[in-house]
This record gives C-alpha cells, structure tokens and sequence, in this order.
C-alpha cells in the first residue's frame, strides 16, 4: 500500500495476510522518488521554512539593538563585565558562563552598548535557528511539516525573547539543538559500532556540544542529562535483535560520550563549581501548579497576560472570571496534562514495535519522547523528593522544543500508522497552526516578557538626564527603588554620565540596603514605587517622571 503524508515523501506499507497488521513500513527517499512536481514542490517548502528563519533572526537583530537594556542584562554587565576579568570568575547561577566570556570580550571591542551585549546571544540564535532547520528536514523532509515544525520551534515567544536578550539561553539550547541533530543523523547507522569512525567522531563531538550546552545556562543540565540517558539506551545499549551486553555498551559510552563530554564540562566549569554553594540555587517556583501557569503562559498567553515576578510594578495575574483565567485553566488542568500523556503513550507505543527495522525508523521518536518524559519527571523528583523549587519558565526553556518534536513525530507516526484516519492528519496540522498562529500573534519588538517593566528603562534615564541639564548640574546624586538599580548604572556607563553618581538603593522594600546611602534630602533624584515611597513632600519636591502602568516616580528637589 502506497501514499503521502503532508508531502513528506512517499511512504510504503505491507500488512500480513491474515492479521492485516502492519509488519513493514518505508519511506522512501525523496529525491529518488518524487516525481518533478513534487521536487519543486519540496524545493517551495524549503524556500519557505529558511525565508521564515531570516525573519525570525531579522526580528532578532533588530531587537537586540533597539530594545532598551533589561533588569538581568544590566545585572550581568554590572557584576561581570564591567569589573575586572577576576569578576568572570566569581560563581553564582546568574554568571552564564559561556555567555559572559565572549561578551566581555564583544563589550571590549564594541564599547559599552545594548547590542555588543547581545551579541553572543545572537550568534546562539543563528546557531539554533540552523540546527532547528537541519533537524527538522531530518525528522520531517521537505513538505508541510517542516515548515509548520519550524515556525513552532522559532517563533515561540519567549524562545523569541531569549534569542536577543544578553543571557546564556539562547547558547544553551543552540547547543542542545545542535546536539540533537548530530545524535539522530548518527542513530541512522544502528547500533552503536566502535569501528565505524562517524559513530566514535559524533558521540564525542555530541558530548562536548552537550557540556557547553550547561557552561551556557546550568538549568540545561535536566536535559543534558535525559538526552544523554537516552541516547544511551538507544544508541549504546540498542534494542532487542541488535543489543548489546550491558558491560560493553557501558564501557562504550563511558569512553567516545561521558570522557569527552565531562573533559570539557569540568575544563570550563571546575572554577565555578567549587565555589557553589547549595543556597546560591534557591530561585523557583513552590508548587506544581504554578510551574505549569509559569510555562502555559509564558509561550501561549505571552501577549494578554503580565509576567509574576512583578507585581509591584503593576504586573497582575489574570482577573478570575476573564477569558485569560479560563485559558489558564484549561491550559494548566487539560491541555498541558494531555500533552504530557501523549508524549508518555508515544514513547509507550514506539517502543513495542512489531519489527526490527521498524525499531530502527522509530529512533527519532524514542530519543525525543524518553529526554522530554526523562526532564518532567527529573524536574518532579527535585521537586517531591529534595524539596527543590519548581523552575520558572525561562529556566525549563528546552521542554519546548522537546515536546514540540515529540508531539509531531508522535501524531506523524499515528497517521502513517492508521493512513485510513484522516481525521489524525487533519488535527494535527490543525493544531499546529493554531500553535503557531498564537506565537504569531504575539510578535513582540519591544521588551523582554520576564523583564516588562523595562520598557521605561531608558525614558527613566533620559528624564533624569534631561532635567539635570535643564538646570545645569555638573554633579548629581540619584537612587530610590531596587527595580532600576543596574539599568540606571548600566545607562550611566552607557552615555558615559560623570556628571551622575553611581546608584544607590534606598527601598524599604527590599532586603538590602546600600551602605553607602545618604540622607533622602541629599539625593538630587529619588526613584520610588508605591511599596518604597518615602512620603517626600514640600514646596520644593517636583515630580519630574510618573508612569502609570509600573507606578514608577521620579522626583526632584
């Protein structure tokens, strides 16, 4: 029996006489078996998925360098850049590691900008960008998959933010992308064989990808770790008819995956890793429930929701009873739940396949499927069993791609299976494109999502600038709220502001207080949100800036 899936390529199935069950399945290769019509049709595919690669790394681009400077960015530059290269050595969870080297040195050579910043996080977005269109024309071809594939694993919004924003994200999962590819073109040969160079060469080179992937951003070591087990089992260790003894296997990967990887991990992370200390990781989230409306809304209410981390500068969870609540409910209690089982019954079903050869095709879904069941479950062990918080979204960003992959190559896989059903083809590529029509939708150019309130960042600085030479001053003092501490300082080397001091935090909001503070009266400008407002009054007070939505104040005197 012959067809088509989605213009993927031909497909062909032999079922047994008497049990009519499927006991063969092929595709065939594309460029062998299409016809003309359906070379250029797959040519057209192509042109599309790579046009919509430049956009999304124009959006990219231009992004990072129009977008005012976020809190975290600012952060990074204050504590690692902008010291001595001794700072680049200091430990804590925010030091990206494989970040703040190459920015240190883009910085250098730049000067002190928003986009020299960004720019290792651009080249992480280049690097995932090309490795999401080799794998996904590796796992989908050249037809309508790839393209629906591709916009769902680039145009997700938040993996959007993270392509321009000055962190160790947009690194980390280039890295586990790329990682990904090079394991699933080297699982095409088999079982792994020590004697065939392209599976000693790409194990190696896969383990070093995945290492950097955790200098990049330690949140990715979940994944590393579950990609890793899998590709064990898969590779390593095979599957019934070509398996190998659990010693061997073992002393295998051990010796072309875990030496190679772990002599580049501890290489660049071993200074780090001694001075780490189990209360540096205390950031999360403390329930499952709110882990989950962290990751729903995030990438599906990006654009009608405000991020949590803020609620004093007016960011506000959905209003019970909007359209936005319900959403969440039904994303956070069926939709996301349902995904999870569909992926679990994937991995499931996969792994009873009724031939050898069709173990072998399946590899793709088995890796993809046991590394995103592998990461839920490692992420709920912490959790239940270390008392570990729950990570916020931006620090589970790899279950994106991971449960994207493993639900399109999971519901391919029915469809092919059960070609009779059409409604399985139908709804998948209806769900993508809704999928996809909500990331759409949610475009974003002007501000980082987790970092909203720093739209004003560069306004806030250019009041204070503006009033300051309206009047003048040659020498001012300026602090206030916590919120703007490293983006007033960041700004200030920045435009290279002598005549501004630096920033002090004076916020009775906040655990910490600058030592070095002075007396209210003697700061030319106080920012102040209405948690910190420090009751300034009198003739001579003059509120220079007020925005509505953050509350923020900056008065003057």
């Amino acid at each position: 029996m012959k067809g088509q899936f989605l213009e993927v390529g031909e497909y062909t199935l032999r079922r047994d006489e008497k049990s009519a069950q499927v006991v063969e399945y092929k595709v065939d290769t594309p460029w062998i078996t299409m016809k003309s019509s359906h070379v250029w049709r797959g040519l057209a595919w192509r042109v599309l998925a790579l046009c919509l690669l430049g956009f999304v790394f124009g959006i990219a681009v231009y992004r990072a360098k129009t977008q005012p400077i976020a809190h975290d960015e600012a952060i990074i530059y204050n504590w690692y850049l902008d010291p001595g290269i001794y700072r680049l050595l200091l430990f804590d969870p925010s030091n990206h590691v494989l970040f703040t080297f190459p920015a240190k040195l883009t910085v250098k050579v730049l000067g002190v900008n928003e986009f020299a910043l960004r720019i290792p996080s651009l080249f992480g977005a280049l690097v995932y960008l090309v490795a999401t269109y080799l794998l996904c024309r590796r796992l989908f071809g050249d037809g309508l998959l790839l393209v629906l594939s591709v916009a769902m694993l680039t145009l997700n919004p938040e993996i959007m933010d993270f392509m321009a924003a000055a962190r160790g994200y947009m690194l980390g999962l280039a890295c586990l992308m790329l990682a990904s590819f090079i394991m699933v073109r080297v699982s095409e040969l088999g079982t792994f064989d020590a004697t065939v160079n392209q599976w000693t060469r790409d194990s190696a080179i896969a383990a070093v990808i995945l290492a950097l992937a955790v200098a990049a951003n330690l949140t990715f070591i979940t994944p590393v770790i579950a990609l890793s087990f899998a590709f064990f089992a898969l590779a390593f260790l095979g599957y019934p008819g070509k398996q190998q003894p659990a010693a061997q296997a073992l002393r295998n990967f051990e010796r072309y995956f875990v030496v190679p990887g772990m002599a580049v991990g501890l290489f660049i992370l071993w200074p780090f890793a001694i001075q780490a200390r189990p209360g540096q990781f205390s950031r999360g989230l403390h329930t499952v429930s709110d882990f989950l409306r962290d990751a729903f809304t995030s990438s599906f209410l990006y654009k009608w929701t405000d991020d949590i981390y803020s609620p004093s500068l007016g960011a506000a969870p959905p209003v019970a009873g909007s359209w936005q609540f319900r959403v969440l409910g039904l994303g956070v209690y069926v939709l996301l739940p349902l995904l999870l089982c569909f992926v679990l019954g994937g991995v499931a079903y996969v792994f009873f396949a009724d031939s050898e050869k069709r173990r072998q095709e399946l590899t793709p879904c088995r890796l993809f499927g046991v590394t995103a069941i592998g990461s839920v479950a490692f992420i709920m062990l912490l959790g239940l069993v270390a008392k570990v918080d729950y990570p916020m979204a931006r620090f589970c960003l790899s279950l994106i791609p991971l449960f994207t992959i493993s639900g399109l190559l999971f519901a391919r896989e029915l469809a092919v299976r059960f070609p009779g059903y059409h409604l399985v083809r139908v709804l998948t590529v209806m769900i993508a494109m809704a999928v996809v029509a909500d990331y759409a939708l949610s475009l974003n150019t002007k501000y980082f999502r987790y970092n909203a309130y720093d739209l004003i960042s560069l306004d806030v600085y250019r009041a204070i600038a503006n009033d300051a030479k309206s009047r003048g001053l040659s020498y001012a003092r300026v602090g206030g709220s916590w919120w703007y501490e490293p983006e007033m300082n960041f700004f200030r080397r920045r435009y290279d502001a002598g005549w501004l001091t630096p920033y002090s935090v004076v916020d009775r909001s906040f655990h910490w207080q600058d030592p070095t503070a002075v007396l209210l009266a003697e700061y030319d400008y106080f920012l102040f949100t209405p948690t910190s407002d420090p009751g300034l009054a009198g003739p001579r007070v003059k509120t220079i800036y007020h925005d509505d939505k953050t509350q923020l104040t900056i008065v003057t005197h």
